[in-house]
């Protein structure tokens, strides 16, 4: 069985025409190089002797035409290194895209990871210089050769400075490498934390933090930049001395070729067209010496893709299964996230019928937003099922599953675009008559049509939303193309009594429709609209039932033995049942 090609690896080998065509314009721009040289040999030993003016026009004038197509050449390749670039990012972000997301809801994301950076890296090194050291190095031994024909003794020294500086790139290598990494790492760390303080101002603001966390950032910074001044330190003494070096050998190639010249084994135009031939041949080695932090910075952007996609791979199409329509059933042995070592949830039993309207109660971390994560198809119980209409969650197709239920988490986010995408989810093709729809099942037509541009008015980009806002736009996605199992957590969080009202009109709404809700609340004020609660307790499902019947179970079982008889029950002791 033959096994998939990455699609980091697949957009790669995607450019190979494109390297194939610079590669032969690096070809035909190092052999029109030699024609500096050849002019500076042709002037001295022939024009000057021969004081000839009609050959010095008619070689400069050549020269002059070699340089026109030479920079014509050159700058369609470097054209062609834009478009490359341009090609492997647009072949590689959906697929980075979805191995990002599916990382971070498997929870294996660090807050400072951003794949979208080493996309970007990497795509600048491809339209970057640096790429084009590494086509012209291949010819540096045909100068090399070139100098050898000149004289031997003009080979032997341009040899040996090509070693010597070869040397000195790859020990500039070992030396940076890890460091590099070092300082990689300490940088992320420090604008980890950057980003953290910005992203909750208020809160660090509010609580005084300001100072001890720029303190904090400061101390991150420090390192980062003492690791990333040691690496540059290292990569300019390597630039330096390569190009100490270089200018040392010119100067040492035009001295032999001088006194080879005094003693009658070469000319003097043989000296300068060994000293421009010699630049040729070590500028390659110069340049990657001088631009290496590009390089060990792309190189680190690709094997980090390459992980990405290989760790999350697109996940194979599967069965199409109908909508459901009837049921959801859910029995879960052992579920929580999918980085944590102990379980959040266990033993919970559930069986729904459509129309059915199920409240979920318990205290704070009784696992009720990860019961929500479960039913929404985000996680997967290690052990136990979801099932829709029978049919296990995990075997649908994310993209179909999604469309069948609507999701409202904790944390509400929207999304760059205007309010009408954001409803219809992005889709490719907007219904607007299930936007519409949407928005009517959850109260907020008229808010939507009050903003300043409807439906089209553009969340981001400073245009500022309140809470309970947010929150209805988001319910009324949840609400888009009628999804058979909606999934509400703490859906009332940030509204006031209208919004309240709105959100128990949708909930009866989509049970007319047949659908079911399950909601995640702590508020006793939403328990009129479900005919089902579920009450959660550490993790492990203490109840289940019709709402009265199990309310008036959890009641007598949180009164004090004193208060089990007196027949009454206070709306304080109702409240407590319900936290």
């Amino acid at each position: 069985m033959f096994r998939k090609i990455s699609p980091v690896r697949h957009a790669w080998s995607s450019l190979s025409a494109g390297f194939l065509a610079i590669a032969l314009f690096s070809m035909a721009l190092n052999i029109l190089a030699l024609a500096a040289p050849l002019y500076m040999l042709q002037v001295y030993d022939r024009v000057l002797t021969s004081q000839n003016m009609d050959t010095l026009i008619a070689l400069t004038l050549l020269l002059g035409g070699v340089f026109v197509v030479t920079g014509l050449l050159d700058w369609i390749r470097q054209r062609m290194l834009n478009r490359l670039g341009a090609k492997f990012e647009l072949k590689v972000g959906v697929p980075v895209l979805n191995a990002a997301m599916r990382r971070k809801v498997e929870g294996n994301l660090a807050s400072s990871d951003n794949s979208i950076e080493d996309v970007n890296g990497f795509r600048d090194f491809l339209s970057g210089s640096t790429l084009l050291a590494f086509f012209d190095a291949p010819w540096i031994p045909v100068y090399i050769g070139v100098l050898y024909i000149l004289h031997p003794y003009l080979g032997h020294l341009g040899l040996a400075g090509a070693i010597v500086l070869t040397v000195l790139a790859l020990i500039n290598n070992a030396r940076s490498h890890n460091t590099m990494m070092e300082a990689a790492e300490a940088r992320r760390r420090s604008d980890t934390l950057y980003r953290a303080g910005e992203a909750n101002a208020e809160i660090v603001h509010a609580m005084g933090m300001r100072s001890d966390l720029a303190h904090r950032w400061q101390d991150l910074q420090f390192e980062a930049h003492r690791l990333k001044t040691r690496v540059n330190d290292r990569i300019s003494t390597f630039s330096v001395t390569s190009r100490t070096l270089r200018t040392g050998l010119q100067s040492a190639i035009l001295g032999l070729g001088a006194a080879l010249a005094i003693t009658g084994e070469s000319s003097a135009g043989i000296m300068i067209a060994a000293t421009i031939v010699l630049g040729r041949a070590l500028a390659p080695i110069d340049q990657l010496i001088g631009q290496w932090r590009g390089f060990l910075a792309a190189s680190g952007s690709y094997g980090k893709l390459r992980k990405l996609v290989h760790d999350y791979p697109v996940e194979p199409k599967r069965l199409h299964l109908p909508r459901p329509q009837v049921s959801v059933s859910v029995a879960i042995q052992k579920a929580g996230p999918p980085t944590a070592q102990n379980a959040t949830l266990s033993d919970i039993r559930m069986n729904l019928q459509a129309g059915d309207a199920v409240a979920v109660i318990g205290p704070s971390a009784s696992g009720k937003s990860t019961l929500a994560k479960m039913l929404a198809g985000v996680w997967a119980p290690q052990r136990g099922t979801v099932r829709l209409d029978g049919n296990p969650t995990a075997k649908w197709d994310p993209e179909e599953l999604g469309s069948h239920i609507g999701y409202l988490p904790q944390e509400i986010a929207l999304f760059d675009g205007t309010v009408r995408e954001n409803i219809a989810r992005f889709a490719a093709e907007v219904d607007d008559g299930l936007v519409l729809e949407a928005a009517l099942a959850a109260d907020v037509h008229d808010l939507i049509s009050n903003l300043p541009d409807g439906y089209e008015t553009r969340i981001g980009n400073g245009f500022f939303l309140s809470g309970g806002q947010r929150q209805r736009i988001a319910l009324a996605r949840a609400l888009y193309g009628n999804p058979f199992l909606l999934v509400l957590d703490e859906p009332n969080s940030d509204l006031d009594s209208t919004g309240e009202a709105a959100l128990h009109k949708a909930i009866r709404s989509m049970q007319e429709r047949g659908s079911i809700v399950v909601m995640m609340t702590h508020r006793p004020s939403t328990l009129q609209v479900v005919d089902k609660v579920l009450v959660l307790n550490h993790g492990v499902q203490t109840a289940f039932g019709n709402r009265d019947d199990v309310l008036r179970d959890t009641k007598r079982n949180v009164l004090p033995a004193s208060r089990q008889h007196g027949g009454n029950i206070d709306k304080p002791v109702q409240e407590r049942a319900v936290q």
